[in-house]
């Protein structure tokens, strides 16, 4: 794989970034460490099966400030075949709230001897609360908030994915609310504008072997819908013995992160701290994000030794 590809991606990602602005799915400080999360195309794509939780809380000490508690598995069956499960509870601030779980199933083929392809499509539900009794607003008659009534509504949830990989990179994209169904609240003059937004992402990453103890990896993340412009993170770590990891994430206009992790024997942590930089720096300069993970053995992926960029999994890797 031409490895100009994959720096071009990077590039591309930080030319195209623009204003950060709140869309329907949560932000992740830590995506290059769980790809899965982002990409269904990511299931059974490394050389063990991978379960982490993860707790991430934006702009702490803000009152009803967003949170959202994450929990996903992944691994590789026989024949390129793979599946995941991913399950979460997204708060973004006190009148609005997501609960759900998602079943993915996802296939790898072979491009070349240290290459590969994998697609991945994920179909769950959650259940979207809207509690605007919560809320203080301007114009109490407005219909929008029809007569500040609790509503709770069921959905379907879709997703698909693409990721192209090999023993040092991936690359890939992926569509979330892929059916954009109907959120089916009343929170609207017409509630037939309430839909789950499709988001486009795209991602990628590399690691560069400086020598038989370190290693350098940039990675990259966007996402945008057809109502909002794109974000952009920016990542890059050190990586020492795939035993241990410091980084720093960028994101435009918004944040600026710190993180660190590790694994002893098969357990994993990763702790990620943002330095707010955008418009809500006045009320909380603060986020945390924190992920515990324990790394099963696996034998039965594309490439048994490596995948997503990682050598053997006896030296207890935590990144992929």
């Amino acid at each position: 794989m031409n490895k100009n590809y994959l720096f071009s991606f990077l590039v591309v990602a930080v030319l195209l970034s623009a204003n950060a602005n709140a869309q329907q799915l949560a932000r992740r400080t830590q995506f290059a460490t769980n790809t899965f999360m982002v990409n269904p195309g990511a299931a059974g794509t490394t050389s063990y099966a991978p379960i982490y939780a993860s707790y991430r809380n934006q702009w702490t000490g803000f009152k009803n400030a967003p949170s959202t508690i994450l929990l996903t598995g992944h691994t590789s069956f026989s024949k390129g075949f793979a599946g995941g499960v991913k399950a979460y509870r997204d708060d973004t601030g006190g009148a609005i709230s997501r609960t759900g779980v998602e079943l993915t199933g996802a296939y790898s083929a072979k491009l070349t001897q240290d290459d590969a392809v994998s697609f991945g499509l994920s179909v769950g539900g959650n259940q979207m609360v809207f509690d605007n009794s919560t809320l203080v607003v301007y114009d109490q008659n407005d219909a929008a908030l029809n007569n500040f009534q609790k509503e709770v509504s069921m959905n379907l949830t879709t997703a698909f994915g693409m990721l192209v990989y090999g023993k040092q990179y991936y690359f890939g994209f992926s569509i979330q609310n892929l059916a954009q169904t109907k959120l089916g609240l009343q929170t609207s003059v017409d509630p037939g504008e309430n839909l789950n937004v499709r988001h486009f992402q795209l991602m990628g990453s590399y690691r560069y072997y400086i020598n038989d103890v370190l290693d350098l990896q940039p990675s990259a993340f966007m996402r945008f819908t057809g109502n909002t412009p794109v974000q952009t993170d920016v990542n890059i770590r050190l990586n020492y013995l795939e035993k241990a990891f410091g980084g720093i994430t960028l994101r435009y206009k918004d944040a600026i992160g710190v993180m660190a992790g590790g694994t002893f024997k098969n357990f994993a942590l990763i702790y990620s701290y943002d330095f707010t930089t955008g418009e809500a720096k006045p009320f909380s300069p603060h986020t945390h994000e924190v992920t515990v993970g324990y790394l099963i053995p696996s034998k039965r992926g594309l490439f048994k030794a490596n995948n997503l960029g990682g050598r053997m999994l006896d030296r207890s890797r935590v990144v992929n």
